[in-house]
């Protein structure tokens, strides 16, 4: 009968922002204002990917905060590579909640030092993801070039570094021509820049391991 939503500040919030989306989920991105809406001092870890990206966001938040005469430490920005420095961060007895965007490792490891500390705090984390896609096969008879098309689109969106992309594809009934058309249109693409050397070196690893796998046939080679 009576239902009521409320931000409550927790207090200081560490936010861990994506390499691959430095503007939606970066320095300025969605955790960070969620945090400062409900009235919690955020401190940013730079991604190092992009620390002149970072940097530039931090000047503008800093502003903003000198402008409408707010306290100096409602926002941070931490830059550096050590993992040592992330550690320290969500493990700071004054960090009340962690927020995440990136890969299932990291913010695992995240998520682990968080919960061992003296006093556990929650981490709100976007790791990764899987995206299963099912085509009926009515779908692939009647449209198997334009579903590939799509895919394929899809796919190649930023390099493939978009967490929205297809990751598993389920093809029920005859996919020769849907795998044909597919292979044709991703093969065809110009090859796409990788956001860092990072990620160019897992995805190698990643590929070449997949493809020793018993059954997998590659149909296009990067």
């Amino acid at each position: 009968p009576d239902l009521r939503r409320m931000l409550r500040p927790r207090g200081p919030v560490a936010v861990f922002g994506a390499s691959n989306f430095p503007f939606a989920f970066g320095t300025v991105g969605g955790d960070t204002a969620s945090a400062l809406a409900a009235g919690c001092p955020v401190i940013v870890k730079g991604h190092p990917s992009h620390p002149g990206t970072s940097e530039l966001f931090a000047h503008a938040v800093l502003a903003a905060i000198d402008s409408l005469k707010l306290p100096a430490g409602l926002f941070s920005l931490l830059q550096g590579k050590n993992h040592a420095l992330s550690a320290a961060l969500v493990k700071h007895p004054s960090i009340s909640a962690v927020g995440f965007t990136g890969s299932l490792r990291a913010g695992r490891a995240l998520f682990d030092l968080a919960a061992a500390r003296a006093a556990p705090i929650p981490v709100y984390a976007e790791m990764g993801s899987l995206n299963p896609l099912f085509i009926l096969p009515s779908a692939m008879i009647e449209r198997a070039q334009s579903i590939a098309k799509n895919l394929a689109a899809s796919v190649l969106l930023g390099g493939g570094q978009f967490c929205t992309k297809p990751g598993l594809v389920f093809a029920l009934g005859d996919a020769d021509a849907l795998i044909d058309s597919l292979a044709a249109t991703i093969g065809s693409a110009p090859a796409p820049t990788m956001l860092n050397q990072p990620l160019r070196d897992a995805f190698a690893k990643e590929t070449q391991a997949m493809a020793k796998v018993s059954g997998v046939k590659t149909l296009v080679h990067a």
